[in-house]
């Protein structure tokens, strides 16, 4: 209910001045004053998964669109974010001499199906101690609730300097993950849109990254950055260890290319919720987790993760051709974390810094085109699938372990009607289907997903 409160509230006084300031300025288009812009995003519609899980309130599209362990029984809902995150903010840009220009962003993402703000680690602890065959859709996220989960940055720019920005940022990685994704990183119709291993550094936390330092440079031909997150370092971080990107690309006629470099440390997986054992211990006196609250303490997986991705694309006009490679390496942390450490939101987590025997390597490939079958209508389609080694003691490749090697197929074709400059309908399908090691301890193994939505941009 808080968050619900707080959602509504936020919204209700940005709408109010906006109306205000849409007046004064004289311009029934424009929601800016003073070089303060208000801008946003509402994107809702009608999911059905032939297995899925009950809507949560909480997690990123309201449904688990993909397959997860919990996907179970057929399933019609409201959801939001299809193709888009429900956003609300406020950026600026302001003049400071000498071509030079002062930046910020502010904004936070929302789910208008619930009127809640999106909390991906609420959705999980909701879960502890339930039957997987009883659980709500959940998922993973670095939005956990906070006033800002999206973007929260100061900066400067300059025409030939370039941009440099410090604060809550979207990492190098899931900006060109996002650009080269024929769809754009859809939650409900892309594998590396709903799942953000493949734009976190291997996990999906990490797509957004606390108290970051990011520069940005277009040149010519070339266009590139850098960014380091200072971790536990800094104090605004809530994110427990440091990163690193390098993204180099050119772009030249028709192509454009990009590779790009990752390190995080101390990343953290949550990928399901307690068991009940684990609740238990949580108010058993002398257990190693008493005390820690049931709502706000999920199991966690530790690991320093390495990853290198090459991204292209071909722009022939009416239509875009796209493909990507990710080679994703984890492995166990460097400085593994304590019982009752802290993440994004406030979490804790019950850790386990011990998952990989040996390095696990997950790699995710992708293609797909879009096409402009009018002005105002586009065709999407894209193919992904991600692969795991076997990282067991004793290599494996079937369903036992999670440990197992594995692999997790999607297929997606969506259509999308722009019917103004604001607002869009869009209706498509997405098919997965995982096997052995990544689709170990899941209830089923295949699923059909169609999802209907509008999206109104402002």
């Amino acid at each position: 209910m808080k968050h619900t409160i707080s959602a509504l509230a936020v919204m209700g006084a940005l709408a109010t001045s906006t109306t205000w300031a849409g007046t004064q300025s004289g311009t029934a288009d424009s929601l800016t004053m003073y070089g303060i812009t208000l801008y946003g995003t509402v994107d809702v519609g009608v999911s059905y998964q032939s297995h899925g899980s009950p809507f949560s309130d909480a997690a990123a599209t309201n449904v688990n669109n993909f397959l997860i362990k919990a996907s179970n029984k057929p399933n019609t809902s409201l959801a939001s974010n299809g193709m888009s995150i429900s956003t609300i903010g406020i950026k600026g840009r302001e003049p400071l001499g000498a071509g030079w220009w002062g930046v910020f962003q502010f904004d936070t993402g929302f789910l208008p199906a619930s009127m809640t703000l999106i909390d991906g680690l609420h959705s999980i602890a909701r879960n502890n101690g339930v039957p997987l065959t009883q659980q709500k859709s959940y998922g993973d996220s670095g939005r956990a609730g906070q006033a800002f989960n999206g973007r929260a940055f100061i900066g400067i720019e300059s025409p030939h300097y370039g941009t440099l920005t410090f604060g809550r940022q979207s990492t190098l990685l899931n900006d060109e993950v996002c650009k080269y994704d024929p769809l754009s990183c859809s939650l409900a119709f892309s594998y590396v849109g709903f799942f953000g291993a493949t734009a976190g550094t291997g996990d999906t936390q990490d797509r957004v990254l606390d108290g970051t330092l990011k520069y940005t440079l277009t040149h010519g031909l070339f266009h590139g950055g850098a960014m380091y997150q200072f971790g536990n370092a800094y104090a605004l971080s809530s994110s427990r260890g440091t990163a690193y990107q390098v993204d180099m690309g050119l772009a030249h006629g028709p192509w454009s290319v990009d590779a790009v470099l990752a390190h995080k440390n101390n990343a953290i997986s949550v990928g399901g919720s307690l068991t009940a054992a684990q609740v238990a211990a949580l108010s058993a006196p002398g257990s190693s987790t008493y005390g820690l609250p049931v709502d706000k303490t999920l199991p966690g997986t530790i690991s320093d993760n390495t990853s290198y991705t090459f991204l292209g694309e071909y722009d022939a006009g009416r239509a875009k051709f796209f493909g990507a490679y990710e080679h994703i390496r984890y492995a166990n942390p460097s400085s593994p974390l304590s019982i009752g450490s802290q993440t994004v939101g406030g979490y804790f987590i019950i850790p386990n810094n011990s998952t990989f025997p040996r390095p696990k390597v997950l790699e995710v490939a992708w293609v797909g085109a879009r096409y402009a079958l009018t002005p105002s209508l586009d065709l999407s389609g894209a193919y992904y699938r991600a692969m795991q080694n076997s990282y067991a003691k004793v290599s494996c490749s079937n369903a036992s372990s999670p440990q197992c090697s594995g692999h997790y197929d999607a297929l997606s074709l969506v259509l999308d009607q722009r019917l103004g400059r604001h607002f869009d309908v869009y209706g498509g399908v997405q098919w997965s289907r995982v096997a052995d090691g990544m689709g170990s301890g899941y209830l089923q193994h295949a699923s059909f997903d169609p999802t209907v939505g509008v999206r109104i941009v402002f």
